[in-house]
């Protein structure tokens, strides 16, 4: 199954570049005019931070 763009999106700037997530929110707004809630974004990137410390 492949990743969506804000799971990439945040996998690439928040996990390998080490930027914000308001960042994070510009990249795919101007990108890819995708409007996305700081809130969706955490969840995720804590769903995110969950999931790889399950698999270590």
């Amino acid at each position: 199954m492949e990743e969506g763009l804000i799971n990439r999106a945040l996998k690439h700037l928040v996990f390998e570049k080490g930027k914000d997530l308001k960042e994070v929110q510009q990249y795919l707004l101007m990108k890819f005019n995708i409007e996305v809630d700081n809130q969706v974004l955490q969840k995720r990137m804590e769903k995110m931070s969950n999931q790889e410390k399950a698999v270590a």
